[in-house]
């Protein structure tokens, strides 16, 4: 780890951040815990380091489980997001330029970290897709500079000093969708085929991981797919995510998932030969 990552570490450290480090060229810490590996001292993540070498040369990534930060994550890739947030500011009579006096970061996908310091007492959310190409985060774990995907840097265009309080705007950012959610007062989640087929490519969000992963599996197991088959592909997802399901979880998710589907298959068989 050379000097300048450890400046950049200890200055997120200065304003409260909770560091944690992720493998090369990933997004993720790979052991038991995950981004909870986290620390806001640098003596105990280097003696963290010492003890997991093979994460010296990783990424950085910041909790915002325990970091008083939020970030509107603007998705540049296959989405517009910049455009989604520039009218929804204009709706709201607010300059979109503004989000330049903050501190911003140039993402490794080609799209934006607009971070915000919120108070501790926040509620800790995650609100992915908020609007086209913006998810609203202040719990999970989100990579930041100085680090590396497929050789295209996460990169600061201000300053960390010049981080702003958040602005109301960024409570009302998505407020239709959790108002949404709270109506339909839904025990889990419904996911459409699209998103089951985005959790396949993109792995599932942090905060779903087993409501995610329940679906998934269970609309494999509703096509006559090979059990073993839609636990392979369960892994697939898994593993494409921020922050993977431990084997051992995923395994008891899909255990009971495969006995509802077989439970479910005996009634049915039941109740055409009663």
């Amino acid at each position: 780890m050379n000097d300048n990552t450890v400046k950049v570490i200890k200055s997120y450290m200065n304003i409260g951040a909770y560091v944690y480090m992720a493998l090369p060229n990933t997004k993720y810490n790979a052991e038991e815990g995950g981004y909870k590996n986290s620390f806001n001292h640098w003596a105990e993540l280097a003696e963290w380091l010492a003890k997991n070498p093979q994460y010296k040369g990783g990424n950085v990534g910041i909790d915002l489980d325990r970091s008083t930060l939020v970030v509107v994550d603007v998705d540049q890739h296959g989405k517009d997001g910049l455009h989604s947030l520039k009218d929804f500011l204009q709706s709201r009579a607010v300059d979109p330029a503004t989000i330049s006096a903050t501190y911003l970061e140039k993402t490794a996908g080609g799209g934006w970290h607009v971070f915000y310091k919120c108070e501790g007492q926040d509620s800790k959310k995650r609100i992915i897709s908020a609007m086209d190409g913006l998810d609203v985060l202040n719990s999970g774990g989100v990579i930041v500079a100085p680090s590396v995907i497929d050789g295209n840097e996460y990169k600061a265009t201000t300053e960390l000093e010049t981080l702003q309080a958040k602005p109301q705007w960024v409570d009302e950012l998505g407020q239709d969708k959790t108002d949404s959610k709270k109506t339909n007062n839904q025990r889990h989640a419904r996911y459409s085929v699209a998103e089951r087929w985005g959790m396949i490519a993109n792995g599932f969000e942090t905060g779903q991981r087993n409501d995610q992963a329940t679906s998934l599996i269970g609309w494999l197991l509703s096509y006559a797919i090979h059990p073993r088959t839609a636990l392979e592909v369960a892994k697939i997802a898994n593993n494409q995510s921020l922050q993977p399901l431990d084997s051992n979880e995923l395994e008891k998710v899909y255990t009971s998932v495969l006995k509802r589907e077989i439970a479910k298959a005996k009634r049915k068989r039941e109740a055409l030969h009663g």
